[in-house]
């Protein structure tokens, strides 16, 4: 991690439980090729050239091993007790960040596919939009549903999956949470938060491959790609 003339920061989220996810270790620990999937994320920013500081959130029920487990591979980033739900980890990491931050990278620490050159497309874009999320394009047809009926069938031609990492003005998103928080709002992700106080988010269309790992299958398919380096 080197200096560079703005101040970058990324947040890595790592404090969920996993509860879908049907398993005795939170998914965020499983082992791909002797490490630890979290690893493999961290990698990406911790790594990349235009970043400063690195926070990870880590569950507040086993925050003291799981830190040890993960400094002794990445000694200089910060470990940030996560919270009840992933926007309160976001918040602790973010009031934690040097004050002196430009810019914010938030990613989930699952999402170990995101590339070199998508992080730092969001970073060039970020310093004149000031908030820029990942996404990528819709494969499947969409049906909105009531009970067990087909209501409605929406077009998809403006439709996105919202990915991480979402990139921001640090002031401008920690301002917004405080703001959230104060009012006991909670948002899917963090790019709504502003969407609500009608700030305007821009997006970078990305790569599919950046999925997150939600269920068993999805850890197996994210192993294959790891262990056979696809």
């Amino acid at each position: 991690m080197q200096n560079n003339k703005s101040k970058i920061a990324a947040i890595i989220t790592a404090g969920g439980s996993g509860k879908r996810f049907q398993s005795g270790t939170k998914k965020q620990f499983l082992e791909i090729a002797g490490r630890p999937l979290l690893f493999y994320t961290i990698d990406k920013f911790y790594l990349h050239p235009q970043i400063d500081n690195v926070l990870v959130s880590l569950p507040p029920d086993e925050f003291e091993r799981s830190k040890e487990l993960t400094s002794k591979e990445f000694p200089e980033i910060e470990f940030i007790i996560g919270g009840k739900e992933r926007q309160d980890s976001v918040y602790n990491a973010l009031i934690n960040c040097p004050a002196d931050t430009d810019y914010v990278l938030i990613h989930d620490g699952v999402r170990p596919f995101i590339s070199e050159q998508e992080i730092s497309e969001l970073i060039e874009k970020v310093q004149t939009q000031k908030a820029v999320i990942i996404v990528s394009g819709m494969k499947n047809t969409i049906k909105k549903v009531d009970e067990e009926k087909i209501i409605e069938t929406i077009p998809r031609e403006n439709l996105m999956n919202a990915l991480t990492p979402q990139v921001f003005d640090f002031h401008l998103i920690k301002k917004y949470h405080q703001q959230a928080k104060a009012k006991n709002l909670y948002f899917t992700d963090d790019a709504a938060i502003l969407e609500h106080f009608g700030e305007p988010v821009f997006y970078l269309e990305g790569s599919s491959k950046n999925f997150k790992i939600t269920e068993l299958i999805d850890f197996e398919i994210a192993k294959k790609i790891l262990e056979q380096k696809l």
